[in-house]
């Protein structure tokens, strides 16, 4: 049966070490009672005198000996300021063996959902693998912000954080984007000297990608591909696999495509997100193609992320038989079906050859759902290039349905008139886009 208790001030005797005895003789008398409310039912914890003022220690072993004897009793205890407030004492006094006494005491699902019990529990054990520990199970749940609380809280203690520990806290500010915390975290992995360790690497990369913040920072990224390009080459041919893939990935978002080539070439393997990476970083080249028919020659099969790139670069290219053959060949014989992302790549494809008709037929009399905003809004800039008022119109139409607070669909439509003279039609959304209160 659980019961509730409060544990008002056994801490309280910590927290002025440096007075004198008779102030704290004083404190001592008026503070350190321990009161255990009683319950409404029959069973319950009897009120304690007490502990004895000769000794803070020895208060504190009262109180944890009555703690085990109630547990016994089958009594359930699982109020966290309980134990916070004993684990607190624990540590000011430095009573480590009280402490796992403690430890045994707190129910496991108290641990797990209170990181507040859990980073008091820490500070008793001043080695990192404890901390490591828990901050790899919180992130391991998905509960980032726990795992990054843990991590400042262990720093705070003057624990030193280590090869362990770095990957899984650059694994949470990846998981919740704290682009800000993780470049902190960054920094502190070259003060502590891991900045070369291959995992650490892993997780920096991983982290960058995750948060999008790469080409932001562009001279942390070449430092940070520099450093990793360093370690492969030290490894010679034990390449790691997802290392290569985001050192891909990193080289080409800072311009260096002829990088991203070599680490690809040099792989001793791949997998299809090997794959996907380097032609997803050529989606506006030729060599797209030629990877992807690499990739069909290696036996790897697409899946529907590659079509995405190999349609965006036959459409850059205005390969629109090329897209044709693709698109027909993605749902045929690689049974994808074709997502919105997928139309808008057709659709692009289309309308980049000014092909706006056969653009506009992909919604009316391909798509098997409504289109979204991607769609026509593909179409809307294919008929501001080539100048197609009338399709033009219809796209513009839907996307003020569909995106009523998206200015660029207005300015679009208004330039589209400005370009072919359609003076009191220009007037007309510049006066829609006033009464929505876009600026001009």
């Amino acid at each position: 049966m659980a019961v509730s208790m409060q544990c008002q001030v056994l801490n309280t005797f910590c927290l002025r070490k440096n007075t004198n005895k008779k102030q704290s003789h004083q404190k001592h008398k008026q503070n350190t009672q321990l009161s255990f409310p009683r319950s409404s039912s029959p069973s319950q914890l009897v009120v304690h005198q007490k502990p004895s003022p000769q000794s803070k220690l020895e208060a504190l072993c009262n109180v944890v000996n009555e703690l085990e004897t109630s547990v016994k009793r089958g009594i359930t205890i699982d109020d966290p300021k309980i134990f916070s407030s004993l684990l607190e004492t624990c540590f000011r006094l430095e009573a480590i063996e009280q402490g796992i006494r403690i430890h045994r005491l707190i129910p496991e699902k108290l641990l797990r959902r209170n990181v507040g019990v859990s980073s008091k529990l820490l500070r008793l054990n001043m080695s990192s693998f404890a901390w490591n520990s828990l901050i790899s199970g919180y992130s391991e749940m998905g509960l980032y912000e726990d795992a990054l609380a843990l991590y400042f809280q262990m720093v705070e203690e003057g624990v030193e954080p280590d090869g362990f520990s770095f990957p899984r806290v650059l694994k949470a500010c990846g998981g919740i984007g704290l682009i800000h915390v993780g470049e902190q975290v960054h920094r502190e992995i070259i003060r502590c000297g891991y900045a070369n360790d291959g995992f650490v690497l892993n997780g920096l990369v991983d982290m960058y990608a995750k948060c999008g913040d790469i080409v932001r920072a562009p001279g942390l990224s070449l430092k940070l591909v520099s450093q990793i390009h360093g370690w492969i080459l030290r490894k010679g041919t034990e390449w790691n696999l997802p290392i290569a893939n985001s050192l891909i990935y990193v080289y080409a978002n800072i311009g260096r495509l002829d990088k991203a080539r070599w680490v690809f070439d040099e792989m001793p393997e791949r997998d299809l997100i090997s794959w996907n990476t380097i032609i997803s970083v050529h989606n506006k080249h030729r060599n797209a193609l030629v990877y992807f028919q690499r990739m069909m020659s290696a036996n790897t099969s697409p899946d529907a992320i590659t079509f995405v790139s190999v349609l965006t670069a036959c459409a850059h290219l205005r390969l629109v038989k090329d897209g044709e053959k693709l698109f027909s060949a993605m749902t045929e014989k690689f049974g994808i079906s074709p997502s919105m992302e997928h139309y808008a790549c057709l659709v692009n494809l289309y309308g980049r050859a000014g092909m706006i008709v056969d653009a506009y037929k992909v919604i009316t009399d391909k798509m098997q759902f409504a289109a979204g905003p991607t769609v026509w809004g593909a179409l809307l800039h294919a008929c501001y290039v080539h100048e197609n008022v009338d399709i033009g119109e219809i796209a513009a139409e839907n996307l003020f349905e569909l995106e009523p607070d998206n200015d660029h669909n207005f300015t679009l439509l208004l330039q589209i008139y400005d370009k072919t003279g359609r003076v009191q039609d220009v007037e007309r959304v510049r006066a829609m886009m006033m009464s929505r209160g876009f600026d001009l």
